[in-house]
This record gives structure tokens, C-alpha cells and sequence, in this order.
């Protein structure tokens, strides 16, 4: 028994190291196709907002928004360096309203409309999308930027882990559809991490939430297949000069 405990303890130490996460939520809107076509788009990735978590907020921040921009590549348009321009025009709160307004539209009035739940009114939240759709090209400087969606990521804390030194945080994170001006998916988990293993977590939350919101493509296009080279034809045989008849 002495044995099956210790083992017991060692999982429960590397989940917790790991992040020991609980069910998983996702969101769509009535027909939805269950994913997100993701090629040839362009994504407008806020700001992470890091909000009532231990530890240096800067450095998890970074950390955080790291491995999510990085999913996108080429195709993601980052806005954390911008974040002091965002303030100034008046949307230095949107990261954190639009994670929370999706959150509050989708798993608690369950309409994706946006409207006021857990005491914050969250129906000024398409003016100020509005007003950075205007912005947001004056602030980068590339007057004629477009993009498909506007993707979010955020973490609360949810207080202490029921297991000591462990903090309980939660997930969200969103995207919106610029061109049909709607949420096109939201989803969340919560989960439990041993609080010196908090900075280490960061950098691999942004790749999960990534994977949920894109979904998967039940029927993806095939694969083109490459041309079979065709045999080379051989070179026709030299003939031999006729031998002369006999005499």
C-alpha cells in the first residue's frame, strides 16, 4: 500500500507540475461547420490581460502571448508591443472585456450576443471593436492592414488549489469574425498548477487554446499527389546496314 501511495503522490506532483486541467468547453454558433479555416487568414491577436495571478505578471504575460502569436506565424498581427497605443486611444481594457464579454455571451446567456452578466455590462464591447478596426491601422502604421478575426487569450485566478502551494486558474479565450461582426468561437477550462511551476505553464497554454478553437476539419481537402514520372522511353535500337548478298 506504502508503494501504490508513493506512486499515487508522484503522478499527482507531475500532473500538477504539468497543469492538471478539467473539462474543456467550446463554443460555436448555430451552424458552424465545428472549425475554423485558418488558411489564408489573418488574425488580429489582443494583448494578453493577466489578471489576480501570483508571480511576475510581465514575465508569464510574455510567456503566455508567446506561444499563442507563435501559432499563427506569418498570419498573426500582434498587438502586445502596442499595448501603451491601445491604452491611449482608450482600449487598453478591450483584451480583458472582450475574453470575458465572449465568455459571459456564450457560456452563461448562452446567445453570443453580448449583454451584462456577473456585474460588468459588456454591450460596449462592439463600439470599441468598432473603434479599433478604425485605429489599429493608424497604430501599426499600415494603413492598409486587413484581417478575418480578432483572437483573444486570458487567465484568471480562481484562488488557492485545494492541494497546498497549487493556485487554480482559468482559461478563455475567443475569436471574432470581423467580416460577419460575431463571435465565431469561445472556449475555456480551469485548471490547477503547482504555483512555482506557473511561469513554465504559460508558454504551453497558448498552442491548447489554439488547437480548441480551430476545431478540426472532419473532411479535409486531399493532399495533391505528386506526378508519377513516366518512364523514359528507350532510345530506338541502331540498325545495322543491310549485309550485302553474297557474290
Amino acid at each position: 500500500m506504502k508503494k501504490v501511495a508513493v506512486v499515487m503522490c508522484v503522478i499527482l506532483a507531475v500532473a500538477l507540475v504539468a497543469g492538471c486541467g478539467g473539462k474543456k468547453s467550446i463554443w460555436r454558433p448555430e451552424g458552424s461547420p465545428g472549425y475554423i479555416d485558418m488558411a489564408g487568414k489573418k488574425f488580429l491577436v489582443m494583448p494578453v490581460d493577466m489578471r489576480y495571478v501570483e508571480g511576475d505578471k510581465d514575465k508569464m504575460g510574455a510567456a503566455l502571448f508567446g506561444g499563442f502569436v507563435a501559432e499563427f506565424g506569418e498570419d498573426g498581427i500582434p498587438l502586445q508591443p502596442v499595448q501603451p497605443a491601445l491604452e491611449a486611444a482608450g482600449l487598453g481594457d478591450l483584451s480583458w472585456k472582450l475574453a470575458r464579454g465572449m465568455y459571459c455571451a456564450t457560456f452563461i446567456l448562452n446567445k453570443g450576443e453580448w449583454g451584462a452578466c456577473e456585474g460588468v455590462d459588456y454591450s460596449v464591447i462592439p463600439n470599441m471593436l468598432k473603434m479599433l478596426v478604425e485605429k489599429i491601422g493608424e497604430i501599426l502604421e499600415k494603413p492598409d492592414l486587413k484581417f478575418d478575426y480578432i483572437v483573444v487569450l486570458h487567465i484568471d485566478s480562481l484562488g488557492a488549489g485545494t492541494i497546498p502551494e497549487t493556485t487554480k486558474l482559468r482559461v478563455i479565450g475567443g475569436m471574432y469574425d470581423t467580416q460577419k461582426d460575431e463571435i465565431a468561437v469561445c472556449m475555456y477550462w480551469d485548471q490547477t498548477t503547482a504555483k512555482d511551476a506557473l511561469l513554465a505553464e504559460m508558454a504551453t497554454i497558448g498552442p491548447k487554446a489554439i488547437g480548441l478553437l480551430a476545431g478540426k476539419n472532419p473532411n479535409p481537402p486531399a493532399e495533391a499527389k505528386p506526378a508519377e514520372e513516366s518512364p523514359a522511353e528507350e532510345a530506338p535500337a541502331e540498325e545495322k546496314p543491310a549485309e550485302e548478298a553474297a557474290e
